[in-house]
């Protein structure tokens, strides 16, 4: 096994994705800085060699494939910088948006919820990190489960706050970004339910017909969802 700790750069709006990664990549021997917008990204790129940088496609300020633009361009200006490897995340795999992300610059893209099994294998390509058999990673300790349960429950009730504020004030945008970080948080989670619910409520967004009432109705049953999952018991 390799000793080495490779640095990677977790880059993610969504703190239940940042706190459940960095959790996963220290154990496979990983140094992990983390960072939630593409401003952060870029300067810690800019400050250090990063090893491997996982990168969220869907940034509150620039989207991935742009942040792969400017490093790139940083690269090429400065022969003398590393070669920084580029991993997109996204809970979006269709091939344009894919083709976009490696236009841009990235080296490969992983769906969200990224699998231990693909980050072995990215550490093994890019950071000649070798984790051992994929058998071997331990359980979650229980105290960092209820932590990243506490953590997934507390900003998805922000979230759900700051998307039925976005929709009594008609603001389609906000309402997509914050849809989009509140599934991949409930992907990593697992909990089906509450992806499924904001997959109709995008769906409903992108619709050309009057949807009022059917936004409204998904939003309160993704209040109920939450409501259930913090009652005790």
């Amino acid at each position: 096994m390799n000793r080495s700790e490779p640095r990677v750069l977790l880059v993610d709006d969504s703190a239940t994705i940042r706190y459940a990664m960095q959790n996963r990549l220290q154990s496979l021997g990983c140094q992990v800085q983390v960072a939630a917008d593409g401003a952060a990204a870029l300067a810690a790129i800019r400050a250090q060699p990063q090893g491997l940088v996982l990168l969220d496609c869907f940034l509150p300020d620039l989207p991935g494939h742009e942040v792969a633009r400017q490093v790139r361009a940083l690269e090429q200006e400065d022969p003398q910088r590393p070669y920084t490897p580029l991993i997109g995340i996204s809970a979006e795999a269709d091939a344009a948006h894919v083709r976009l992300c490696l236009d841009g610059g990235m080296d490969g893209m992983l769906d969200k919820p990224v699998q231990t099994a693909d980050l072995r294998k990215m550490l093994s390509l890019w950071c000649d990190h070798e984790c051992g058999d994929e058998g071997t990673a331990l359980p979650p300790r229980e105290e960092y489960a209820r932590d990243l349960a506490r953590l997934f429950l507390s900003t998805s009730q922000h979230d759900l706050a700051a998307l039925q504020q976005a929709h009594r004030a008609g603001d389609q945008a906000t309402m997509g970004k914050l849809a989009h970080r509140m599934k991949g948080a409930a992907l990593t989670m697992q909990r089906s339910e509450i992806v499924a619910l904001l997959e109709c409520l995008e769906e409903a967004m992108q619709d050309d017909y009057d949807t009022q009432d059917a936004i409204t109705l998904l939003l309160t049953s993704l209040e109920k969802v939450l409501a259930a999952s913090a009652a005790p018991g």
